[in-house]
């Protein structure tokens, strides 16, 4: 082995010299990342450590030669200003390091000529602030990867993978609450949360219901009006001679399910309602109830009749909508009576209408790619508990998801992350992707992919509304049509190469950063090539809904623009001097107008988020939607989510809804799931509008007045009487004045903390049944004075939770669903007997006397009088899934500070 060590006058060399060198290294480098103190910095820094332990027998060292290491990491917050290298010189005469900002979340670490060579075993600790906090395990991205000019780029095993293993521990409130500061009006501003111990999870969980007969027979999302028949007496499917008619010729489609989900024969000819007027033994009728105009409400409502005395089932609606919901209500009947055999449905008159005519789940694909069987699986959920809507975020920053005939780039670069600096191959390694262009940072849907989605979601009466986000979150849009461009030019062809341009080549990057700190990542209103770009793709996503679905809303998405990053344009600025624009600040209003009015040339109406078509106070000093009028589609279907109490914008979806636009409640307090289930450390998720968003707070939401759901703020204090009454005296203050125009809700998932298939499922479920019960149905508690509805709304969540454990979360099972489970609750009596219950009466719960080596189910209280410790998890019923195990210590214990 050669020598690589300093010489005696301290010369340097480079101590990574081949290709066996830096995988050596990558194979044997420790990295240990650990929070420090989110407290001391105030809101606005934390401190944080990387140490690097060299376990390699090749030594890690600074190389004078200009082949220099340096280590490529994903990184959520900004790090500190003052420790990144300024362009010509820094002062960092005490540091071995410097950190510097590629892109997005991308950072390096490169040693300085102060750096002291690491030999093995020798190790570093290198501290370091970042912007704001990080108090969750997952805010730490992995897949960290050492690079060395001409050399293939390696990940660093150490930090490979989903386990984290080396992000340190959140033991500490430093580390696991996120600020104390004083504001300058004198008041504290504390982060009051605590991690739940499992004392605090069995004084939240509901008891196990012990009357069941009412649970059994109930359906999720609740229907409108069930009546059961007076003798109480069953239809059996799973006795031979049953078929499916259909009484006209209407509802092939939904047939079709029906049998496939049952097994039972269709009988080809359809009959007349003469036939049915008879109740014909073993027979389940389909049938077509005749009204003019019916209204979309109408389409989906349907009556289901079981009648035992002649084995008789009909379901019956003006639409197919309504005939598909029906055969739900009927699957689900079908495993809720209060048989255990499955087949077996109790006689019955179902009469249902939905709450809502949008009934949304909006999913992120374009940060973490999920393949397409992952989407179909969301689907069969969605239509299970009859949701509508399939909100589809196809492209953002980290990725463009979707094939465009005619603009190869958007997927051939667009879908595609890897160690590729300038981006002419592929984007960076955002979110922890790592240095090989494959794996979780990469994919998209080709043209039968996507229609396949398509043909799949039609079956099941969701509407796919596919999302292209603009202006702002396209640098994969725009990194792809740049490269596109330097091709096309290198072959002569320049003018081809600008039909499709998003950015000016002409200019160079302007210094502004987006709130996920990219720069690049905005089209450019000015240029006029912006425009053919997104008519030529609101034409190939027509095409592709053609003869299975037709498109009928495109969204263009519209959040979170930084609009500085136009003041420096010349194209925006000629767009001004040409008069078409009073000033600079108007040109998010000319490009969503003028997106709008493509859209309409398509035939098409608009959909949009919050933020796309109010004006953002930070310009324009006031918060106002933009004229309806300015519109010419017929409907411009606005996505309401900033909502964070205490932070503004809270009155938005009324601005928006009295101004003309139709609305979707989506708010992030109560619809995110991108955020935690619990307000602990080791839960996956972002954190910026609640601290944690359990599927009893999805459950509570009420969404007909929006103010009664302001429940704490930011720091987990909760909002009192004067708080609100502050809120409703606000200069912002707007009465809801058309309730019409309020169109439903709609649950979120973000990706950027998503990887696998089975985190991406674990997010969104069991979360997106409560959204289904409020989107279809609503409580009578909701309409109950804030005050008092307390005891009513809990008394209907034990309901619904025991429906959970002991029946739909089977459902998902088969359906082959992961499904958040949480660590179960546990008390010690005063006697030493361990107590345990599920968050999701029914689930089993299991508990260890030996630190988890052996495992027993609880069935009763357990003598833990000779423990120091029980460990205790919660698992699936198939066993596949299970809870994070948590100890129960053998002592008493007070959780006085936490926040439930």
């Amino acid at each position: 082995m050669v020598d690589k060590s300093n010489s005696d006058k301290g010369a340097l060399t480079n101590f990574i010299s081949s290709q066996e060198d830096l995988d050596d290294i990558a194979l044997n480098l420790d990295i240990k990342y650990q929070v420090e103190d989110n407290l001391s910095g105030g809101h606005a820094l934390y401190s944080a450590s990387i140490t690097l332990t060299n376990n390699s027998h090749v030594i890690l060292g600074y190389s004078s030669d200009g082949k220099q290491w340096s280590i490529s990491f994903s990184h959520l917050r900004m790090v500190e200003p003052l420790y990144l290298p300024a362009q010509d010189s820094v002062n960092l005469e005490y540091a071995s390091v410097s950190f510097s900002h590629l892109n997005g979340c991308i950072f390096n670490l490169t040693p300085l000529s102060t750096f002291k060579p690491l030999k093995q075993g020798d190790s570093l600790k290198i501290k370091f602030n970042a912007q704001r906090y990080a108090a969750s395990k997952s805010d730490i991205l992995p897949n960290w990867y050492i690079v060395v000019e001409d050399l293939e780029p390696r990940m660093i095993k150490s930090t490979e993978g989903e386990s984290l293993s080396f992000v340190g521990p959140f033991n500490l409130p430093k580390q696991y609450k996120r600020f104390d500061y004083v504001l300058p009006s004198g008041t504290r501003r504390y982060d009051r949360y605590q991690p739940y111990t499992p004392e605090v999870r069995f004084s939240l969980y509901p008891d196990e219901e012990t009357g069941d007969s009412e649970r059994k027979i109930s359906i999720i999302p609740t229907v409108q009006n069930f009546k059961c028949e007076d003798n109480e007496q069953f239809v059996d499917l799973s006795e031979n001679g049953w078929k499916i008619v259909k009484c006209g010729s209407k509802f092939a489609s939904e047939a079709t399910y029906l049998s496939e989900k049952t097994g039972i024969y269709i009988q080809k000819e359809y009959v007349t309602a003469d036939f049915c007027d008879k109740h014909p033994e073993k027979v389940i009728a389909l049938r077509e109830i005749a009204k003019e105009h019916p209204s979309d409400i109408d389409r989906e409502s349907y009556t289901l009749q079981v009648i035992t005395s002649s084995s008789y089932i009909e379901i019956s609606s003006v639409a197919a909508a309504g005939i598909f919901y029906g055969i739900q209500s009927l699957l689900s009947l079908s495993v809720s009576s209060a048989s255990k055999s499955e087949g077996k449905i109790i006689g019955c008159e179902i009469h249902d209408s939905p709450r809502y005519p949008y009934r949304g789940m909006h999913v992120d694909i374009s940060r973490n790619f999920q393949p397409k069987e992952e989407i179909l699986k969301v689907l069969d959920a969605m239509a299970l508990y009859k949701l509508n809507k399939f909100h589809f975020h196809l492209t953002d920053d980290e990725g463009w998801r979707v094939e465009i005939p005619g603009l190869e780039e958007l997927v051939e670069i667009g879908s595609k992350r890897g160690h590729d600096p300038r981006e002419k191959t592929c984007l960076l390694p955002l979110l922890g992707s790592g240095p090989h262009p494959e794996g979780l940072g990469c994919g998209y849907y080709s043209v039968e992919d996507y229609k396949e989605i398509l043909r799949y979601a039609d079956i099941r009466h969701i509407e796919v509304i596919p999302e292209i986000d603009m202006p702002g979150h396209s640098h994969a849009a725009v990194r792809s049509m740049r490269v596109r461009y330097d091709r096309l030019s290198a072959q002569g062809r320049k003018k081809e190469g600008e039909k499709y341009l998003l950015s000016d080549p002409s200019e160079g990057l302007s210094h502004s950063l987006s709130v996920q700190m990219m720069t690049e990542n905005s089209m450019n209103p000015g240029l006029e090539s912006t425009y053919v770009f997104i008519d030529k793709v609101i034409e190939e996503l027509q095409a592709m809904h053609k003869d299975i679905q037709p498109l009928r809303i495109f969204h263009l998405g519209g959040d979170e623009v930084p609009f500085e990053v136009w003041d420096d344009s010349a194209a925006c600025m000629a767009l001004v001097e040409s008069n078409k624009l009073n000033s600079i600040e108007e040109l998010m209003e000319y490009f969503v107008t003028r997106v709008g009015q493509i859209a309409h040339k398509h035939g098409l109406d608009l959909g949009a988020w919050q933020d796309g078509i109010v004006s953002d106070m930070q310009v324009t000093k006031q918060s106002e939607p933009y004229s309806r009028k300015k519109f010419p589609n017929k409907r411009v279907l606005v996505h309401f989510w900033r909502n964070v109490w205490e932070t503004g914008h809270v009155y938005d979806a009324y601005k928006l809804a009295n101004a003309g636009y139709e609305v979707v409640l989506s708010p992030g307090t109560h619809l995110y799931f991108d955020h935690p289930h619990e307000p602990d450390p080791e839960e996956r998720g972002l954190y910026w509008a609640c601290r944690f968003l359990d599927t009893h707070k999805v459950f509570r939401f009420a969404p007909d007045d929006l103010l009664s759901n302001a429940d704490v703020k930011l720091t987990g204090e909760k909002l009192t009487a004067s708080d609100l009454k502050l809120l409703k005296e606000s200069e912002d203050y707007t009465a809801l004045k058309q309730p019409a125009n309020i169109k439903g809700i709609q649950g979120q998932i973000w990706t950027e903390l998503v990887r696998t298939p089975q985190q991406f499922h674990e997010m969104i479920f069991p979360r997106l049944l409560a959204l289904a019960e409020r989107a279809w149905h609503k409580a009578s508690w909701e309409d109950t004075e804030v005050k008092v509805r307390k005891e009513e709304e809990e008394k209907d969540w034990s309901s619904f939770a025991n429906m959970l454990g002991h029946r739909e979360l089977k459902r998902l099972e088969c359906l082959d669903i992961p499904y958040h489970i949480p660590p179960p609750g546990a008390r010690l009596s005063g006697d030493g007997c361990l107590e345990m219950r599920s968050c999701y009466p029914g689930l089993p719960v299991f508990y260890s006397l030996d630190s988890g080596k052996t495992w027993e189910r609880y069935s009763k209280t357990v003598d833990a009088t000779r423990c120091e410790e029980i460990h205790i998890k919660c698992c699936s019923h198939n066993g596949k899934l299970s809870s994070r195990v948590t100890v129960v210590p053998v002592r008493s214990y007070t959780s006085d500070d936490s926040v439930s």
